[in-house]
Order: C-alpha cells, then structure tokens, then sequence
C-alpha cells in the first residue's frame, strides 16, 4: 500500500486528489495513509467495495475519477497519459488501464490468475481496442457519467462483481470503454492454492448471481475474449459427466472419448498456454494446464453454488 502514496505523490502530474476510503481497514493501513496529504474517511461498518468506490466518488472535486485498488502500483507517468487521453479525444467517458504481465509471482496459483486476466481481462495478445468489461484495478471515468448510471451497486457486501455489473449497465448505455496500454499497472498480490479456490468461488458465485438478477448472461457469452473459456467450462462438465456415468455402468470407447475431450480442452486453451510460455517459460505453461482444470471446475461449482443461492435461497446478491 505504501507504493501507491509514493508513485502517486511522485507523480509528474500534479492536479489531482486523493480520497483514501477505509472499509474495514487494518490500523496499519489507515497509519500509512496518515502519512500523506491524502482525505480519509472511516466508513463506520463494513459496506463492501462498490459502496466504498460511490462514498469516495461522491466526495471528490474532480470531474475525471479514478478508481485505483490499494494493492495496485502505478507509474509516475499514469495520471499525465490518463490527462492527455481524455484531453485528446474528448468522447472519452472511460479509460481502462492494464495489468502489467512482467512480474513473477512467487505463489503459482496468483502467477496463473495475473496470466489469465492479462491474457482474458485485458486482451494482451489481441490488443483489443475497447474493452468487454471494466476492472476496477485502475478504472477512469466521468464523475458526471458516473452518477448518471448511478454509480455502482451498492447492494455487493463483498468485492466480487461490482465492477462488471457496471461495466454491463456503462456498456449497454452506448459507452465505449478504451483501453490504455501504456498505463501498466503491477498487481502485488499473493495467495496460494486454497486461497485462489476462494476467491474464485467467491468472485464467480457472485458474478453467476448477477447474471440471474440482471438476466444479462448472454452479455458474458458474447465476450469475444472469452468463448474458449465458455467451451472450456462445458468440456469440463462433459468429462465430469463422462466419469460419473461410466461409473454406474460401461460407455464404450469411454478411454478414447475421455482422451479426445481433453485434447479439446489443452487444444482451445493452446493460444493462452502459448501466451504464458512466451512470457514465463515452459513450466509456467505446464502448470496454467492444471489451473485451467481447475478454474474450469470451479466456474462450475459457481454457476450451481449461485443458481442455488438465487432460487432456493432466496438470496439475490
């Protein structure tokens, strides 16, 4: 957290302000902020990411918000490039920075998650221009946008899928969301293998609720960037199904069905496998197969943990 005061005050771009929100923040981090000409509010009880964003966002004397996460680094030069992009072109509502693919991460499963955002998220290979859906990692826009869509939903206790759901609703209005590459950001996070499964089915469980309550699922399979990960999802359940019907009794040819369904599977994920052995080598490669399996599940324990949740349950966010 103290990287960011310190690339923030160091920053050659000087007309801006910094509006620090404590949501259930540790003593620590609240002690650092002090350090820095910085507005902190202490929000009295834990209210979730999105409300925190809106409470900070309400605040500011801006015209032009940035949303940046407390673990994000930015370069000195971020907020000149944010300045001259939307002085630029003046129909830019929103700008979506990057996370920058250079770090090695000691945990392998936040090595693998880093990959698959760079990669899926922020479409490093495809270089698309405008993005499918927004991070809030470092997320610009119109403060007079934004509370016209509202802001977002503060509804999310949880930091899960606040900022897609805005993305969906800022997408739908017409907006294009560009996205700028040369605001690299770098991620200092860490986690291992129980707290990336988590994650996941927090973040994922979250989002399939969202898709319910909206009805806004098909947004997701239209996400160009994402349709091997969609055909991932279904493989996986393929095979699941495969070995549990085996079980009760024989499929024939079931050892050459089961081998040529996960040919598919490394085969569809080939570009993301090839994407991560430019970049981190041959073993890091090796083991996004096994986390691709795994993600894959998880996304399907997500999609029957929230259909449950949202139709048994009764519970919509």
């Amino acid at each position: 957290m103290k990287n960011v005061y310190l690339l923030f005050f160091a920053s050659n771009y000087k007309n801006y302000e910094i509006i620090a929100v404590s949501d259930g923040s540790s003593k620590e981090s609240i002690k650092i902020a002090k350090k820095y000409p910085c507005k902190i509010v202490k929000l009295k009880k834990n209210t979730g990411s999105g409300n925190s964003r809106n409470v900070g966002a309400r605040l500011a004397n801006g015209k032009i918000l940035l949303f940046l996460d407390s673990d994000v680094e930015i370069r000195k030069d971020s907020l000149m490039l944010l300045n001259k992009k939307y002085n630029s072109k003046k129909d830019n509502v929103a700008i979506q920075g990057v996370y920058s693919h250079s770090p090695d991460y000691i945990k392998k499963s936040t090595q693998y998650l880093q990959s698959y955002f760079c990669y899926y998220l922020f479409s490093a290979v495809e270089k698309r221009k405008y993005a499918e859906t927004i991070c809030t990692s470092f997320f610009s826009i119109k403060k007079k946008v934004f509370f016209n869509l509202n802001g977002f939903d503060s509804k999310f206790k949880n930091a899960n899928a606040e900022d897609a759901e805005f993305g969906i609703r800022l997408i739908k209005s017409g907006y294009k969301v560009p996205f700028e590459r040369k605001i690299s950001v770098i991620h200092h996070t860490s986690f291992g293998l129980w707290q990336f499964i988590l994650r996941s089915i927090r973040i994922h469980s979250g989002e399939m609720k969202m898709y319910l309550r909206n009805k806004s699922f098909s947004s997701k399979i239209k996400q160009s960037n994402y349709s091997s990960v969609i055909f991932g999802i279904f493989l996986i359940s393929s095979i699941l199904m495969l070995i549990v019907s085996n079980y009760f009794y024989s499929i024939p040819y079931f050892i050459d069905i089961l081998i040529s369904l996960n040919l598919i599977f490394i085969i569809i994920h080939f570009k993301f496998l090839r994407f991560i052995y430019s970049s981190k080598g041959f073993y890091s490669a090796f083991r996004a197969i096994f986390f691709s399996y795994l993600h894959r599940f998880l996304f399907i324990c997500c999609i029957v943990i929230g259909i449950l949740d949202f139709y048994v349950f009764k519970n919509k966010y």
